[in-house]
């Protein structure tokens, strides 16, 4: 079985349609941990078949609590703005009967324009290069390895990154070709330039140990 985990807050319940593909299958469950701030969407998800589960704290410790509860051998874990390509179960399955104990799809934007062409193509050459796929590529993993990583950290931002960086070290790490359309809405609200300066700010910083409580600032400010 494979368990996919979606963290919601604030969401709209237009999005719901994105996750239908998980439903009503013996093979996948769906986990909705949802931080509320929106009504109506848990009972969308519901009204679909999801699990929802209503759990306070940010993103990584929800995604933690939504996994310890999790009954899939392996794990998907997607944001609530992005849609898996079709067929994801099944590409996540194959990658894992081929030896991966981790990985990502690659990356695109719902919509079309130069910027965004190329804040994706640059995504996907970091995520080859580097396995380095951020959380709204849609992560995967084995449970196994996901617990030999140690999880989801209770982290305000950066969790995906966080998480990566031990999964690595578990087994094979892949980035699949096929890819998740992720919504460029942060792109679009800030400026293209503007966000992507704001993304590198924030991964350095991470890298170079400045506190999560200041990264969340500098990214959510």
């Amino acid at each position: 079985m494979i368990s996919i985990i979606v963290p919601t807050r604030n969401e709209g319940v237009e999005i719901v349609e994105k996750f239908r593909q998980f439903c009503g299958r013996a093979d996948a469950e769906l986990l909705v941990a949802d931080g509320g701030g929106s009504t109506g969407t848990a009972q969308a998800f519901q009204a679909i078949g999801a699990s929802v589960l209503t759990l306070s704290g940010n993103r990584g410790s929800r995604l933690a609590a939504a996994a310890t509860r999790a009954r899939g051998d392996v794990l998907l874990f997607l944001h609530g703005d992005s849609r898996a390509p079709d067929d994801a179960i099944g590409l996540v399955r194959l990658a894992v009967e081929r030896g991966a104990a981790a990985g990502a799809f690659s990356l695109a934007y719902d919509g079309s324009g130069r910027a965004l062409s190329w804040i994706a193509w640059w995504a996907n050459i970091r995520s080859r290069l580097l396995k380095l796929p951020f959380g709204d590529q849609g992560l995967f993993c084995r449970k196994d390895a996901y617990e030999r990583a140690g999880g989801f950290r209770d982290l305000p931002i950066c969790d995906d990154v966080d998480l990566v960086r031990r999964l690595a070290r578990t087994g094979r790490f892949v980035i699949l070709p096929e890819k998740t359309a992720t919504s460029p809405r942060r792109y679009r609200e800030r400026g293209a330039l503007r966000q992507v300066l704001l993304n590198w700010k924030v991964l350095a910083g991470y890298y170079l140990g400045v506190s999560p409580a200041t990264l969340d600032r500098w990214y959510n400010r």
